[in-house]
């Protein structure tokens, strides 16, 4: 099987110019959450894949493990438009959707395109013909009938690129165009009412994933479980180089990308007796003609059983000392999603006005902070932020001069203002907490883009 998906990766090493990221192995069990924050403070982040010859070097670096590894994909709240492969440029995408359509109202995920160019919504379950493209932007139109994940699979198996990529208008008449080979032969294509199927599926796709370092890459490698869990939020790579659905909170090994950041000067204080001694050595793997290589960091010999070391032979980080990081504050443990956890922290960059929106219409409201408990909960949530500080429910009125929150228009009893805010007299600010740190809240511009905090319901706790 690993033979296997080597082959298909190295088929499709061709369609990128380079790998772009480098890949550190860490072999220190962590939640989600604790190993991204242990890549930013060592690293760039937890690893961002883009394309199949990057999964192909991340898988190297895994080569001999056979357990999960956490990688830096994560489901957000809000759904996107993607191409199977990304576009690079700041160029605003191309758009030839049918009237009405993508429909809002259900929650179709796949994209194909009608006879006449058009393109609309569909169950990514429907069998249809498809049409690849390879290396030189050939449009190959295919008259299997396969569900979408099967025929984007069917694309990047049999030596083409992948489902075809529609950037511009010229793209999209060239699809249709070859599709008049399917068209000219109706008795592929003869539906259970007697009508021909016309429509075809291209490499459009709707999910809810993001990356921990906010980057577009649209590339996913997912085993496509039947059932999917919502509260497998986060994704792990397997011993095969597929990707796995996982809880956020269970411990796993992981993998950071970018280069090790700079040390602290200062001598970092004896590590007590009963953990790892740091080794100095490092190594280099060997990779393939123009990849980057990646470091992997010796093993210590002495690991505590704390941290769920494994005893694999490969040169690995075995303990956070190993690469000592600046100093961390006390950390709130992540709230557990249960139903009577009613905060959700939505990880997109909105304003303050923005984010109350959203919250409005999918949830309840922003937060309202009003005890040390909802504090401590709201901060478990921050924590898992992408931004520095996350929005709350707080507003400051200038006509007269005080903050309140917004759910109940009152001004609450209980504060946790850091030092110099929570008198200010700005018009123009709104309430944020900060995401680490003692998570105090701040005044900040309305205009900011940050994430948020909604409360899902009344507070039931």
């Amino acid at each position: 099987m690993v033979f296997f998906l080597l082959v298909i990766f190295g088929l499709l090493s061709f369609t990128s110019s380079q790998i772009s990221h480098q890949y550190h192995f860490i072999n220190i069990r962590k939640k989600w959450t604790e190993a991204q924050r242990f890549c930013r403070e060592n690293y760039t982040d937890l690893a961002t894949v883009n394309n199949a010859e990057e999964m192909n070097s991340l898988f190297r670096t895994i080569s001999d493990v056979s357990y999960d590894v956490y990688i830096g994909l994560y489901r957000s709240e809000v759904f996107r438009w993607h191409w199977t492969l990304p576009d690079s440029s700041n160029v605003e995408p191309f758009q030839n959707w049918k009237d009405k359509q993508p429909d809002q109202n259900n929650n179709h995920g796949c994209a194909a395109m009608n006879n006449n160019g058009e393109w609309f919504s569909d169950s990514c379950d429907s069998k249809r013909p498809f049409v690849c493209f390879n290396a030189k932007g050939n449009k190959i139109p295919t008259e299997k009938k396969r569900t979408w994940r099967k025929a984007r699979e069917y694309c990047r198996n049999n030596i083409h690129t992948d489902l075809a990529n529609v950037r511009n208008i010229s793209e999209n008449d060239d699809i249709k165009n070859a599709l008049k080979t399917i068209w000219n032969r109706p008795s592929k294509n003869i539906t259970e009412k007697g009508k021909i199927n016309k429509t075809v599926w291209i490499g459009l796709f709707k999910d809810a994933w993001l990356w921990s370092d906010q980057s577009n890459s649209s590339f996913r490698s997912f085993s496509q479980p039947k059932n999917i869990s919502r509260y497998k939020s986060c994704t792990a790579v397997n011993k095969t180089g597929r990707w796995n659905y996982v809880r956020c909170n269970i411990t796993l090994p992981f993998i950071c990308h970018g280069d090790l950041k700079p040390q602290p000067t200062t001598k970092p204080g004896p590590l007590p007796t009963s953990t790892a001694r740091q080794n100095p050595s490092t190594s280099i793997k060997s990779t393939p003609s123009g990849a980057k290589t990646t470091t992997e960091h010796t093993p210590a010999k002495n690991t505590t059983d704390g941290g769920n070391i494994s005893s694999q032979p490969t040169q690995i980080l075995t303990t956070e000392q190993a690469i000592p990081g600046p100093a961390t504050t006390k950390q709130h443990t992540p709230a557990k999603t249960t139903e009577l956890d009613n905060l959700i922290l939505v990880r997109e960059n909105l304003t303050w006005t923005e984010a109350v929106s959203y919250c409005r219409k999918h949830h309840v409201d922003l937060v309202s902070i009003h005890s040390e408990e909802l504090q401590e909960r709201a901060a478990g949530r921050a924590i898992q932020a992408s931004t520095s500080h996350v929005w709350l429910g707080l507003r400051y009125t200038c006509t007269f001069n005080f903050w309140f929150w917004i759910k109940n228009r009152e001004a609450g009893c209980y504060q946790n203002w850091a030092s110099g805010h929570g008198h200010d007299y700005e018009c123009g600010l709104s309430g944020a907490m900060e995401s680490t740190g003692g998570h105090r809240w701040v005044g900040r511009p309305e205009s900011e883009r940050l994430n948020f905090i909604c409360q899902l319901c009344a507070d039931t706790l």
